[in-house]
């Protein structure tokens, strides 16, 4: 995990929990030789990047991509909803300055 305690200091999170646990996971890190912040944050930021990663791709068996190609080929008319959809208006565009 690559985070610089000036990142950490930038972002602040807390968490509410019982003694017990808080100490059962201070010993813990402490015999991995982590801090508690580094102990607790690095298993979720694995799980993070896993999830994120899983709802970027999509899978498809054969059977699913042939009825996908089947589909771009000869794509359905459009359902009224569809068509109700288009004809709204273009949202309007926000100029965002990109982050330094």
């Amino acid at each position: 995990m690559e985070t610089t305690a000036l990142n950490l200091r930038q972002a602040r999170m807390e968490f509410k929990t019982t003694t017990d646990m808080k100490d059962l996971l201070s010993q813990a890190a402490a015999l991995d030789g982590l801090d508690l912040t580094s102990f607790v944050l690095g298993p979720a930021i694995e799980k993070a990047r896993r999830v994120l990663s899983d709802h970027a791709s999509i899978s498809l068996a054969k059977q699913g991509q042939a009825a996908l190609v089947q589909l771009l080929k000869h794509p359905p008319p459009p359902t009224p909803a569809m068509k109700d959809l288009i004809a709204l208006p273009d949202l309007p565009v926000r100029n965002v300055a990109p982050k330094a």
